[in-house]
C-alpha cells in the first residue's frame, strides 16, 4: 500500500475559495481503480492550511491518478489561489494493524 500525508498551506482566504474543488476532487478520486481512500481535511489550528491523507493499492494507481483530468483542474485551481507550502510525502507500507486489535 502507498500512504501519501502531508499539508498545504495556501495563501490567505485560499482554502475558502478552493472548497468546491476539493470536494470535486475527491469524490471523482474515491472512484478511481486503485484509490482505497482519498481525504482532505482543515487544519484546526492553521489557517488555511489542506491536511492531506491518501491510500494507494500501488505505485501504478498513483501514477494513474495523476494524470486524470480532474488533477489537472485541482492543480490550476491551486495555481490560482496561490500554494505559500507544501510538505507531502509517499510511504510505501508494508505491514498493517489496526489500532484496536
Amino acid at each position: 500500500m502507498i500512504i501519501v500525508s502531508g499539508k498545504a498551506t495556501l495563501k490567505p482566504g485560499g482554502l475558502e475559495k478552493v472548497q468546491k474543488e476539493m470536494e470535486t476532487v475527491i469524490a471523482a478520486t474515491r472512484a478511481e481503480q486503485g484509490c482505497i481512500d482519498y481525504s482532505y481535511g482543515a487544519d484546526v489550528t492553521e489557517p488555511d492550511t489542506i491536511l492531506v491523507l491518501e491510500y494507494w493499492e500501488s505505485w501504478d494507481a498513483l501514477h494513474a491518478h495523476t494524470t486524470q483530468p480532474h488533477m489537472g483542474v485541482w492543480m490550476t485551481k491551486l495555481g490560482e489561489v496561490g500554494v505559500v507550502s507544501q510538505s507531502i510525502r509517499f510511504i510505501e507500507a508494508g505491514e498493517e494493524r489496526n489500532l484496536m486489535g
